[in-house]
């Protein structure tokens, strides 16, 4: 028996026979043709290039809901295909070194890689496996080697792979697949997403799993510990039926809590609200009891292309979304780009500090244009339902009202066209920069509602680069400051009568749900799983105990400290719940 710790990517746990499924990349070994034969290896590639358009356009077809994320990505893959850039360097390699079309291909391709590793952005550096899941693909045609496909799968099996492709995942839907875990990945691959949306126990970032595997027969994967059994034993096996058996059980009983709304016992209301990224996870959000979307990230819209996506993209796009929640509302956030998010099109320059540099609202003030262009969109969307819309990276009062600037000269543009509009739709800002923060009660005055960004504002006010392994260790929600900071933004928001909400990853932790209860916040919008367990958790609270309970939390000196009174006091008052 080997047991194995990955990345926890969809909850639920699965048992059977393991499938191996080949998806690293072949090796390539650097070797050169005649000149003579330069013009076969291009042929060769062009043909191998192909085939692999062929394959993606016809499992595609298969996805019959042509809106669904599966059939959205695999477009997307289809878009690298045909993205001249890729054609024409590994044609101009071939040609100018004498490569062979594999080599070739494979030099261009870990270029690519490359840049998209450098990306500081996880959700955008995952985009780099989308690359790499084309690469196979491509070089498996060019060797002429059929694909291993999950289509051809019968019986139930756990698949075990380097990484799953969209194409994979498209055919999982209509496969006895019981679950999946592979070497590389993270919660924010398309592989994750797609498993989560279609309910898969899946372990991914498991790194030497392929290699582990060797032939076994059983393979148990436990989503939520983020644990893969390799041959476990007899008794091992049991002891995760019975895990599944609790695990399904726990689905039951928090499906119950999706429908009722989010009320302490003591009658204070909250708004659990989901974060998405494509359109297709609405309806994800709508069955995990969301009261409407908190965040609604639009950077997708920019990604792998060459061209700005259209005023018209980015308006069916939000009234796709709208229309979904016609009743609750929408938070657009304009896109943050620029800097470390990489958005091809942009060509913009390598910067030292890019976290910190041109990006977000910085960036958008500066390209009025492609900034206007979102604006004109959420605007004319927002006679759709209740959208609101939000500024990310503010800083101050200055930058505000240069953004609110461009906003009313849009308004005034769709004025004067008699363009319909929402003239009321509420506009906020994500408190995610210290200086924010400090400053909260100017900016409260000037828009009508707050959001706070704990990823970034963890970040940068404990000073610490939360993707270096070095001091990832420092990244605590519950440091003394960061606590009082979010005091603070909550407390500036109230004086000005404003809600004020939270949609980091902090917002989506249940251990945390009680103290944010306590800290006063409004809505906490979070990954939408996450919305039964912390609806019951607030529903089971009492406000004003945990109002006492965060004042006296605040008076601890270290995160340490306060984690060790938090998970305490957690344990006592819930004590059916894992924390």
């Amino acid at each position: 028996m080997r047991v194995l710790k990955g990345i926890p990517a969809s909850a639920g746990i699965a048992i059977g026979r393991g499938f191996f499924l080949n998806r690293a990349l072949p090796r390539s070994v650097q070797s050169t043709v005649s000149r003579e034969k330069v013009d076969e290896e291009v042929a060769a590639f062009q043909r191998a290039l192909s085939r692999s358009k062929e394959q993606i356009r016809s499992i595609r077809e298969g996805v019959t809901d042509h809106s669904s994320e599966h059939h959205q990505i695999l477009s997307v893959h289809l878009a690298l295909l045909e993205d001249s850039t890729l054609l024409e360097q590994t044609v101009r390699t071939i040609r100018e070194n004498q490569f062979a079309a594999d080599w070739a291909f494979n030099k261009v391709l870990q270029g690519l890689l490359e840049t998209f590793h450098r990306i500081e952005d996880p959700y955008l550096r995952e985009r780099g496996h989308d690359l790499r899941q084309i690469g196979h693909r491509v070089l498996e045609n060019l060797a002429g080697r059929p694909l291993d496909s999950v289509a051809s799968i019968k019986e139930p099996v756990v698949i075990v792979s380097h990484d799953l492709s969209p194409a994979d995942t498209a055919q999982i839907l209509k496969s006895p697949v019981l679950g999946f875990a592979t070497d590389v990945g993270s919660r924010t691959s398309h592989t994750a997403i797609t498993a989560r949306s279609l309910t898969i126990p899946a372990v991914v970032g498991l790194e030497r799993l392929t290699e582990e595997y060797g032939s076994a027969e059983t393979v148990i994967v436990d989503g939520e510990a983020g644990v893969v059994v390799l041959d476990p034993t007899e008794e091992t096996v049991r002891e995760y039926v019975e895990k599944r058996k609790a695990f399904s059980q726990r689905i039951r009983d928090l499906a119950k809590f999706a429908r009722l709304p989010t009320v302490t016992r003591d009658g204070k209301a909250l708004s659990l609200m989901a974060n998405i990224e494509f359109p297709e996870e609405a309806n994800v959000a709508l069955r995990s009891g969301a009261y409407g979307v908190g965040l609604y990230r639009t950077e997708f819209l920019f990604l792998n292309r060459k061209d700005l996506p259209s005023e018209e993209e980015h308006f069916d796009t939000y009234r796709k979304v709208a229309e979904k929640f016609i009743r609750h509302p929408v938070t657009i956030r304009t896109f943050d780009l620029g800097g470390d998010k990489f958005a091809s099109q942009l060509e913009l320059a390598d910067e030292m500090n890019p976290a910190m540099g041109l990006r977000a609202i910085r960036f958008c003030l500066k390209e009025k244009e492609i900034f206007k262009t979102q604006l004109r969109a959420i605007l004319r969307a927002s006679t759709y339902g209740k959208i609101r819309m939000m500024f990310p990276m503010i800083s101050g009062v200055a930058e505000l009202r240069s953004a609110m600037a461009v906003v009313e000269e849009v308004r005034a543009d769709l004025r004067r066209r008699r363009v319909p509009f929402d003239r009321e739709m509420p506009i906020g800002i994500m408190v995610e920069i210290p200086s924010a923060a400090v400053v909260s009660d100017l900016l409260a005055k000037e828009v009508a509602f707050f959001s706070i960004g704990t990823n970034d504002l963890i970040q940068y006010a404990l000073a610490i680069d939360r993707v270096n392994e070095h001091v990832s260790y420092l990244y605590e929600p519950l440091h003394p400051a960061i606590l009082r900071l979010i005091r603070r933004v909550v407390g500036a928001g109230h004086d000005a009568g404003i809600p004020v909400s939270m949609c980091g990853e902090m917002a989506g932790e249940p251990l945390y749900a009680y103290i944010l209860l306590g800290l006063g916040l409004d809505e906490l919008s979070m990954n939408a799983t996450a919305i039964p367990r912390v609806k019951r958790i607030l529903r089971k609270s009492v406000a004003y105990e945990a109002k006492e309970f965060a004042g006296e939390l605040l008076l601890h000196a270290t995160a340490g400290e306060i984690g060790k009174v938090l998970r305490k006091k957690m344990e006592e008052l819930f004590p059916d719940e894992r924390f």
